[in-house]
């Protein structure tokens, strides 16, 4: 039996983000009602308006947009009031917000949010019995650095100790990615502390999700491709579709996921029984760009793009050797979420689909 099934109402927080969006979009689509927190209240009327043109059968029971500040700002309202103001009547939750940015000087911008909105839900949640499953989005960024010396495969009982370490002793000088990746690591480990300090007297059990380098259609409508601030989609256009291409480096290896897919591990995350307590590793596979543009050769996608980018002939391909690089395994989210992963050439059919429905591909055709 699942934990949690429609039409069971869950909260999604950061949900005008990449991965909170589409989350927002799947659960109405599977028939949740859905409660969204974000920000401002610009940003609530934004998702307000998204959600009723793509879901306009969401009635105002299904779907409805709650507002919280910087609840760690100096002069808000207290967090555990901020965020128990949102908690009645919820049953699950999807924690995606965070600092989602490499150009924070300070550390403690990426970690003080982090850790203390993770545990802020969490606490606040422990007093709403009817909240039975909590989902954390992390990051494959807490389980290892994207680059290291030599290829090694990573699981889930991995941390990356490396990026705290960097920034204990770089302080601001420590690298975006490493102060990014260090806050992923110090928010799920007081997460699991805190579960562990409150074993047997907490209604709901949490997991964690570390979805990889994300990759495919967008859930919102920017005007233009100028308009994005998901690093993933910035990359995705930047690496594929701009005219002329950026200094190339098409051999650098990446563990990429499927948004569909990492937004399909959220939901069964709060639905299967077998969920509670773990921690899963969202990859697909190692790629890298020139594997994209051989994809779009093979499938023949848009004549520019061959332009801009030539594929590599089968023989190239096989002679082709990558840089050292870490995989982080998918093996227990294939064993316990029942999860058959998309791959490069399909995620990039949706990405040409879904761009070029949009008007901004005319340049490749």
């Amino acid at each position: 039996m699942p934990v949690l099934s429609p039409p069971a109402k869950i909260l999604v927080t950061g949900a005008n983000g990449y991965v909170g969006c589409w989350a927002v979009r799947a659960l109405l689509d599977k028939g949740y009602c859905v409660r969204a927190v974000v920000r401002t209240e610009d940003k609530a009327r934004a998702l307000s308006a998204l959600i009723k043109a793509k879901h306009p059968s969401a009635t105002v029971g299904q779907f409805d947009c709650a507002v919280i500040p910087d609840i760690i700002a100096p002069g808000c309202p207290l967090q555990a009031d901020a965020i128990e103001a949102v908690l009645h009547d919820i049953q699950g939750i999807v924690h995606t917000a965070t600092p989602v940015t490499f150009d924070l000087e300070d550390p403690e911008e990426y970690i003080r949010p982090a850790v203390e909105g993770t545990l802020g839900i969490l606490r606040s949640a422990a007093k709403y019995p009817e909240i039975k499953r909590v989902v954390i989005t992390s990051s494959i960024g807490a389980v290892a650095e994207s680059i290291v010396e030599k290829s090694r495969i990573y699981t889930d009982e991995d941390f990356n100790e490396v990026a705290v370490e960097a920034v204990k002793r770089l302080g601001k000088a420590a690298s975006g990615m490493q102060k990014y990746n260090a806050s992923k690591v110090l928010a799920e480990k007081a997460a699991w502390a805190f579960c562990e300090a409150n074993n047997g007297r907490l209604p709901y059990e949490i997991c964690v999700i570390a979805p990889g380098w994300i990759c495919g259609p967008i859930p919102d409508d920017p005007p233009s491709p100028e308009g994005f601030v998901t690093p993933s989609a910035i990359m995705e256009w930047t690496q594929l579709f701009v005219s002329p291409p950026p200094s190339p480096h098409p051999a650098v290896p990446f563990n990429y996921i499927d948004i569909r897919d990492v937004v399909e591990m959220h939901v069964r995350a709060l639905e299967l029984p077998e969920a509670g307590g773990e921690r899963f590793i969202a990859t697909s596979h190692v790629c890298t760009w020139q594997d994209w543009y051989d994809a779009a050769a093979d499938m023949n996608l848009l004549p520019g793009l061959r332009r801009l980018h030539p594929p590599r002939s089968p023989e190239q391909r096989g002679a082709t050797e990558l840089p050292p690089h870490p995989v982080f395994s998918n093996e227990k989210a294939i064993r316990k979420l029942d999860m058959v992963f998309k791959t490069v050439p399909e995620t990039l059919r949706a990405l040409v689909d879904d761009f070029g429905a949009r008007g901004w591909l005319k340049h490749l055709e």
